[in-house]
C-alpha cells in the first residue's frame, strides 16, 4: 500500500509503547488480541489480525495503487544507542535497496537459499534474511522465540528444515552451541555474525564442528541501514582481539577520523564515520539529534553526509578494519 512500518517489541511496558507511538504519531496498529491490554487505546486505531477478519473481509482484496518513490520511508526502527532514550531511525526505500544489493552480492545469495531469523523483528538484525529472501525469491523461516532460544528445539527444526543462511548475535550462538551439537543448528552455507563483537574462540569452535559453513562478520548501526561492512573469515592468521569488521559494502564509505575530522594513519585508532547511499534520513521528529549525529561530509560533494558512530576502530595493514570499542569508554592518557 506504500505505508512505512514500525515494528515494536510486544514485551515493552505500556509506557514504552505510549512514548514510541506518540513520538511517531502512527495512525494504525496491527497486532493480536492477546497483546491489546498492553497497548494505549487513545493513540491509534488497533486492528487484531487474529480476531478482526470479519471487518477486514469487508474491504477490497485488490492490491492498492502505490505511488511510493525511492525517497519515501520504508520503516522506522527504535534504537536506544548510547543515550538510553529510544529514538526512531527513519529508513527510506533507496537505503534499504542499496543495502540489499550490496549484501546479496557480497554473500552470493540466491533464489535457492533458505534463510532463518532468530531475533526480534523490532531490530534490524533479522532484516538481512527477511528482505534478502523477499528480493531473491528465497525461502524465509521465521522462528518462534521458543525455537530460537532452545537449542534442542532449534536442532530438531533444522534437521527437518535445513537452513542455508543464518544471521545471529555471537553471544546468542555461543549459548546455543553450549548445549547442542553445532552441526545440527548451524547453516549449511552462510553464517553471519552481527550485533556485537565476535571472538576468535567462537570462530574456532564453529570451524571445528561445522567446517563447511562460510563465516561472515557483519558490522553496522541501524542509522546506516542494517550493516555496512563484512569480513569473510577464512584460515588467515590475524592478531586482533576480536574478529575484524572487514571492508565496506558497495556505495558505502568508511572513514576513521581524529577529533579534528582528519584521517588517521594505518594502525592508529580513530572514530568510525560512515558515508554513502545507506545513511538513514535521520531520527524521526528529532531534527536536533539528526544534526548532531549526521554531519556534513568534508570529503565529498556538497550535501553529502557522514554518520558519527561513536565507535573506535583502526585500519589493519591489509585494509580491513578492527573494532576497538566505544569512544565514551576510552581512557584518556596524558
Amino acid at each position: 500500500a506504500g505505508g512505512a512500518y514500525v515494528p515494536l517489541d510486544p514485551t515493552l511496558p505500556k509506557e514504552g509503547f505510549a512514548s514510541r507511538l506518540q513520538d511517531i504519531e502512527i495512525p494504525l496498529i496491527l497486532t493480536q488480541q492477546r497483546l491489546v491490554d498492553n497497548l494505549p487505546t487513545d493513540v491509534a486505531q488497533i486492528i487484531c489480525l487474529d480476531t478482526d477478519w470479519d471487518i477486514i473481509a469487508d474491504h477490497k482484496d485488490e492490491n492498492s495503487i502505490s505511488a511510493v518513490t525511492a525517497q519515501n520511508l520504508v520503516y522506522v526502527l527504535f534504537t536506544s544507542g548510547s543515550t538510553g532514550k529510544p529514538k526512531g531511525v527513519a529508513i527510506e526505500h533507496q537505503q534499504l535497496l542499496n543495502y540489499l544489493h550490496g549484501i546479496t552480492q557480497r554473500l552470493d545469495l540466491s533464489s535457492t537459499t533458505n534463510f532463518a531469523t532468530v531475533s526480534t523483528l523490532a531490530a534490524d538484525l533479522g532484516n538481512t534474511g527477511i528482505f534478502a529472501a523477499l528480493c531473491t525469491g528465497g525461502c524465509l523461516h521465521i522462528l518462534s522465540i521458543e525455537c530460537a532460544t532452545d537449542s534442542a528445539i532449534l536442532a530438531k527444526y533444522c534437521r527437518t528444515h535445513p537452513i542455508d543462511c543464518l544471521k545471529i548475535v555471537p553471544s546468542h550462538l555461543a549459548t546455543l552451541l553450549a548445549s547442542a551439537p553445532s552441526d545440527s543448528i548451524l547453516p549449511r552455507q552462510q553464517l553471519i555474525l552481527g550485533g556485537e563483537a565476535a571472538s576468535w574462540q567462537l570462530i574456532e569452535q564453529i570451524r571445528q564442528q561445522a567446517p563447511s559453513s562460510l563465516i561472515f562478520n557483519h558490522y553496522g548501526p541501524t542509522e546506516a541501514t542494517v550493516g555496512v561492512t563484512t569480513f569473510a573469515v577464512q584460515n588467515q592468521q590475524i592478531s586482533t582481539q576480536t574478529v575484524p569488521l572487514g571492508r565496506p559494502l558497495a556505495d558505502t564509505q568508511i572513514y576513521l577520523l581524529d577529533k579534528q575530522l582528519q584521517p588517521v594513519p594505518i594502525g592508529v585508532p580513530g572514530e568510525l564515520y560512515i558515508g554513502g547511499a545507506g545513511l538513514a534520513r535521520g531520527y524521526l521528529n528529532r531534527s536536533d539529534l539528526t544534526a548532531e549525529k549526521f554531519i556534513p561530509n568534508p570529503f565529498a560533494e556538497m550535501g553529502s553526509r557522514l554518520y558519527k558512530t561513536g565507535d573506535m576502530a583502526r585500519y589493519l595493514a591489509d585494509g580491513n578494519i578492527e573494532f576497538i570499542g566505544r569512544v565514551d569508554q576510552q581512557v584518556k592518557i596524558e
